[in-house]
Formats: structure tokens, C-alpha cells, sequence
């Protein structure tokens, strides 16, 4: 059955992402007793361990506005034999999911038309519905679009100019554009999306991340899957959070408790999902660090023949979190034994680790791919495509514990030339 049939755009968009967690029929989050009956059963499990203190935690999914209130978490809840299985369970021995980075409809042509970066992400969607097994959600890293107004309106950097109402004329028919694509994807697979620079803006303000909100849903959030846990995250506000310095700290207030949550939870292994990698070589890596004059070339499809992009580049500091900054994320990914990270924002393929062993895996685009002359030699090479993650845990419950879980992860190429 077709995927446009069965379920509306904005089901699978707006709605969602809401109460800062993932609705999706075949991915339920606990409620407030399945959470106290996991924590319960991991006390029984760990008896000498310090994981008492879970009988209080704070759900993972607040109940919606409308509906019935849970009941009073310090109650005492009996084990019903009914009670179904929800993903907070390590409840198959594996599962897999998807990451795609940069559709960045638009920027080919910068926004004078788009079906060049729809007719590679059609090829994703048919791609990513034959995998088997079938992946549990899409996670899109940012950057779904490439018309935002902060680039393109009033900027004496602009590569191009349209007026404001113009942007956002085009940003809302990309928005949709690339929904109406992307819900072709299989009903039985949630598709998380993520905003990226393109989408908010690099100086991100309220308004243009209620822009998002109002056509993806929260920004930030977080989900059980297969007993492993996964974070979502704004990180564009980590390179520059002054426009929005509130719900910047909202969010890292909220990060904090969110790892805590999983780690006394035993989650088998937390994953965190964002648009900018939070370093690209090296955890420690500042602006002096970086290789001078490294960096990826403008694309030739931007050679207006003026002249004026001769030797461009972006630098490879542009691509990395300001370290000050993202001391912020990894001083907790470090705390609370954060697996890895997921990203784009690069347009190539990169795949480092940090000092205390986390994995930062930057996938490659699909719209216009780079290749920076600053990086070192990668086993994966560029082109567009998306990357599919394979987890494993162990299913018995007495050998539950935090990171108590793998995973492995390969780059599946949608260019032509590279599956030939």
C-alpha cells in the first residue's frame, strides 16, 4: 500500500515530533508506569547497584494536552501481564536505522529550482524502502532545504538575492516539496527530521526556529528505540546560540537530564543526532588548529563566469562546532557515555572519535557533495547517498546495563558511477 495513502504528510512531520519525543505506531514510548516497572526490574536485576533512585524519574513522553494524566508516579505500580512491549525494551536482538544529511533542496541552482536535489532524494526514498530488514526510522540531519532568508535576503555575502517575501514564498513550497517526497518512504519506517543552518539560519532566533516547528515539529527531542536511546538535537544554536540564548539553554538544561534519564535506564547504547559535526579531526580542534587554506572548493554548478568564485573554498573551521561551545555537549557525552554522534553539514563522509572513545560520524549528502583538501584519507569515499546503522543488544533482561550494546555502519551510495 502506498505510503501517501495510509498516512497524511503532516502525520509523518509535524505530529509526529511533539511533547519532545517521536510518535509513531510501531515505535510506543513508555508511559510513566512502564518507565517505574523498568526501573523496578533493573533494581531486581542490580540489587547492590545505585539504581534504586530510578522508582522517581521523569517520563520520557509528558502525556499530550487533552489526554488522561498517568497516574501518581510514587504509587506503587503492579506488573500487569498485558501490559504490551514498548521500545524502551531491548525487544529484538537487532535492529537498523538510516541517516541522511544536506537535501538542501535548492542549492544546485541556489533556489532557482529544486527538482535536481527531489530527484536524488526520490532515489534515497526508493533506495531505503528495498533495504531488508527494514530500517526502524530515517533520521535526516539537517539542512532539508536550502532557501532560508538570513542567506539570501539583505546579505552583502549572498550568492544570490530574492526578496523577503520571495524566501519565504520558496522556503514553504521546499518545506512542502520535501515532505510530499519524503512520505513515500514506507509507513512502517518514522522519519525524523532535523534542523540544519539552511533551515534556521546560522544565527537561529525564535521565529525562524517556530518557522520549522510549524512544519516539522519540536526541534529537539528524544525516543527509545529497541532499547537504545537517541537524541535529537538543535546544535545550530551551539555555533552561535545569541539569537535564541534562551531556548539554547532550555535545550542543554533538557540535554542533561535526557542523558541521565537514559543512563539510569541502561539504555544499550545512546546515540546522538545533529546537523553540525561537533568536530571534524580532532575533540580538541580550535580555528589555529586547522590546515590554512584547507577546505572544499565552490561547486562549479555556482561558476558564474564573473570570475568572483575563482579559489573559493570553505574553510574546514566553518564545519566545526566553536570549541567553547561544544566542550558544552561532549564535557556530557563524556559524563553520560554517549556512543556516537551523527551529523552532515560537511557534504562528504568523515568518520573520527573523540578522546573518550565516541564515535563522530559525519555522512555524506544528498545534494552537491564536497571534498575537502584538509581531510585525511577515508575509508568511505564521497557521493551522494545515506547511511545505514546496524544495533545489536542482548535481549535478556538480568544482563541488562548501560552500553550493553553495537553497532557497525556503511555508507550506501545513490550516485550512479559509484554502484557501477
Amino acid at each position: 500500500m502506498n505510503a501517501s495513502t495510509t498516512i497524511e504528510p503532516m502525520n509523518r512531520f509535524k505530529e509526529a515530533q511533539t511533547n519532545r519525543t517521536l510518535r509513531h505506531r510501531l515505535l510506543p514510548q513508555p508511559s510513566v508506569k512502564q518507565e517505574i516497572r523498568n526501573a523496578e526490574r533493573l533494581v531486581e536485576y542490580h540489587e547492590d547497584s545505585k539504581d534504586s533512585v530510578l522508582l522517581l524519574c521523569r517520563p520520557c513522553t509528558p502525556p499530550l494536552i487533552g489526554e488522561e494524566s498517568e497516574e501518581d508516579p510514587s504509587e506503587i505500580v503492579v506488573a500487569d501481564a498485558n501490559e504490551p512491549t514498548t521500545e524502551i525494551e531491548c525487544h529484538s536482538a537487532t535492529h537498523t536505522f538510516v541517516v541522511c544529511a544536506d537535501s538542501q533542496l535548492g542549492m544546485t541552482s541556489l533556489n532557482e529550482e529544486w527538482e535536481t536535489e527531489l530527484d536524488y532524494c526520490r532515489k534515497a526514498v526508493e533506495k531505503i524502502n528495498t533495504l531488508q530488514p527494514r530500517p526502524k526510522f530515517v533520521s535526516i540531519c539537517g539542512d532539508l532545504v536550502d532557501m532560508e532568508n538570513s542567506f539570501y535576503y539583505n546579505n552583502p555575502n549572498s550568492l544570490k538575492t530574492f526578496e523577503l517575501e520571495d524566501c519565504e514564498n520558496i522556503q514553504q513550497k521546499q518545506f512542502q516539496d520535501f515532505q510530499q517526497t519524503f512520505d513515500k518512504l514506507h509507513p512502517d519506517i518514522a522519519i525524523v527530521c532535523l534542523c540544519g543552518n539552511h533551515d534556521i539560519g546560522n544565527r537561529p532566533t525564535p521565529n525562524s526556529i517556530e518557522k520549522f516547528r510549524d512544519a516539522f515539529g519540536d526541534e529537539y527531542l528524544a525516543f527509545w528505540c529497541n532499547g537504545t536511546y537517541n537524541i535529537v538535537l538543535n546544535n545550530v544554536l551551539f555555533t552561535n546560540p545569541d539569537g535564541a540564548e534562551q531556548i539554547f539553554l532550555e535545550q542543554l538544561d533538557w540535554l542533561e537530564e535526557r542523558l541521565e534519564y537514559a543512563n539510569r535506564h541502561h539504555a544499550a547504547q545512546i546515540f546522538v543526532f545533529a546537523h553540525h559535526p561537533w568536530f571534524l579531526y580532532d575533540d580538541e580542534e580550535d580555528i589555529k588548529d586547522f590546515v590554512p587554506g584547507a577546505g572544499s572548493s565552490f561547486p562549479k554548478e555556482w561558476d558564474d563566469g564573473s570570475g568572483k568564485f575563482d579559489g573559493a573554498i570553505f574553510p574546514d573551521e566553518y564545519f566545526s562546532v566553536p570549541k567553547k561551545y561544544r566542550r558544552l555537549a561532549l564535557d556530557l557525552f563524556k559524563e553520560y557515555h554517549v556512543s556516537a554522534c551523527f551529523s552532515g553539514h560537511f557534504h562528504q563522509n568523515l568518520i573520527s572519535k573523540a578522546s573518550f572513545g565516541m564515535d563522530m560520524i559525519i555522512t555524506g549528502p544528498l545534494s552537491m557533495v564536497f571534498n575537502s583538501s584538509g581531510k585525511p584519507e577515508q575509508p568511505e569515499g564521497n557521493s551522494r547517498g545515506f547511511r545505514v546503522v546496524e544495533v545489536s543488544v542482548d535481549t535478556r533482561k538480568e544482563h541488562r546495563s548501560l552500553g550493553n550494546g553495537k553497532f557497525v555502519h556503511h555508507f550506501e551510495s545513490i550516485d550512479p558511477f559509484e554502484e557501477a
